[in-house]
């Protein structure tokens, strides 16, 4: 699955209320007693950064924490983590192929105005989020739906923001072919990135980056574990494909939480 570019998550816990970072402060270690993870927490301030291998021993780590693989599994069983995933593989359609803003505005009362793209993206979440929808859900939720939105057009702040739906369908023209046949790939490293950042101290952008990218690719391997188990198999006369990826790590919460926290 593809792999995408996003922004920046804050730190703190994921909305559970004992929960707290566990890397709330960095640890003070002996040589002997260094890790690939303590190793990221060192770098911050640092001009070289963190390698991505450091980041991946943070990423499994926190995912390995007590409580956290359960909180997973319900994040991504949310109305609203789930909710949204599975709506953009019908904006998908609406935006690569159909092209047409009218079926847009029909579908989601968005008219072709300048920003009509973020607006599309408020209204995607609107439909999946309530005032029952945990606040942690709901904020990492919105930040996927805009990161995959934002990287259907080339990460251009300025059709995302200003542009018209021509603007919006000459970007996707352009960008969103490969960004939507990678769809669970985008969503899903967003995802697990803003998770895994919400349980971490303030990182810099050097941490960030790395952060990304490796659970980017521990996304990418839940993926292609998902493809092997279950992709294409029939349940209840249905196919399995890619959008029902957060419903299978749903239904599978004790295989989901394995892979989530294997060495990869």
């Amino acid at each position: 699955m593809g792999t995408g570019s996003f922004g920046g998550g804050s730190s703190g816990a994921l909305g559970r209320a004992s929960s707290g970072a566990r890397y709330a402060s960095e640890p003070v270690l002996t040589t002997k007693e260094k890790t690939p993870s303590s190793t990221f927490f060192r770098s911050h301030g640092t001009s070289d950064g963190p390698s991505v291998d450091s980041a991946s021993a943070v990423a499994r780590e926190t995912f390995a924490q007590r409580g956290v693989g359960d909180y997973m599994t319900k994040m991504v069983s949310s109305t609203a983590v789930r909710g949204c995933f599975e709506e953009l593989f019908l904006v998908g359609v609406l935006l690569r192929q159909q092209q047409n803003w009218a079926t847009i505005e029909k579908q989601y009362a968005v008219r072709d105005a300048p920003g009509c793209l973020a607006d599309l993206a408020t209204m995607i979440t609107r439909k999946h989020v309530d005032s029952r929808s945990s606040e942690a859900f709901r904020e990492i939720a919105e930040a996927a739906v805009t990161d995959v939105l934002l990287a259907v057009v080339g990460e251009d702040d300025d059709v995302y923001l200003d542009g018209r739906g021509k603007d919006v369908f000459a970007a996707v023209a352009k960008y969103g072919a490969k960004v939507f046949a990678s769809l669970a790939g985008y969503y899903l490293g967003s995802v697990l990135y803003r998770a895994a950042a919400r349980e971490l101290p303030a990182l810099d952008e050097g941490q960030k980056l790395a952060l990304q990218q490796a659970t980017q690719k521990r996304a990418d391997f839940l993926i292609a574990k998902f493809g092997h188990a279950f992709l294409s198999k029939t349940v209840d006369e249905k196919q399995t494909t890619y959008r029902q990826l957060l419903k299978v790590f749903s239904d599978n919460p004790d295989w989901f939480q394995e892979n989530l926290r294997r060495e990869i």
